[in-house]
């Protein structure tokens, strides 16, 4: 799914380090916490965000989910104290639910608002296009969740 997506490609060997995460755009309003796909739509979110509200998002790409850099979900947390966790599985007993714990054991007193998740819609994934696409986390989706935290709604 991933196939159509073009970027810019490192020169040379190029190794990603297992079990730590990358901060692909810096912020201090809003952590977004996300992973494969959803690190695309968290982008967006955040580019519409700074352009229509002036909000400064942090995009935090996790990278690898086991071994999960948990200091780097804290430490973002605790700079923006607010998170949004986004991912494209189901909202039951998924990685997302796992971020959210750690969040709320690890960084409480630093949080200002809940943590919010924005998943896939909890169905089967259709078959049709256009209900694919509403079932699936967007930046649409995002920028209302940090909206809440952000007590901008």
């Amino acid at each position: 799914m991933l196939y159509n997506l073009k970027g810019e490609v490192p020169e040379g060997e190029h190794i990603v380090p297992i079990g730590r995460a990358d901060v692909k755009r810096p912020g201090s309003d809003v952590t977004f916490v996300c992973h494969s796909k959803t690190v695309t739509v968290a982008l967006k979110a955040a580019e519409q965000l700074a352009e229509r509200e002036g909000v400064s998002a942090e995009v935090l790409d996790l990278r690898s989910l086991r071994p999960l850099d948990e200091e780097a979900i804290v430490g973002s947390v605790a700079r923006t104290n607010r998170a949004v966790v986004i991912e494209e599985g189901w909202p039951h007993a998924g990685i997302g639910a796992q971020v959210v714990d750690i969040i709320q054991r690890e960084a409480f007193d630093q949080l200002d608002a809940p943590v919010l998740r924005v998943t896939q819609a909890d169905v089967p994934m259709p078959y049709n296009k256009q209900l694919e696409r509403l079932a699936k986390p967007s930046p649409e989706r995002v920028v209302a969740a940090a909206r809440r935290v952000l007590y901008l709604d």
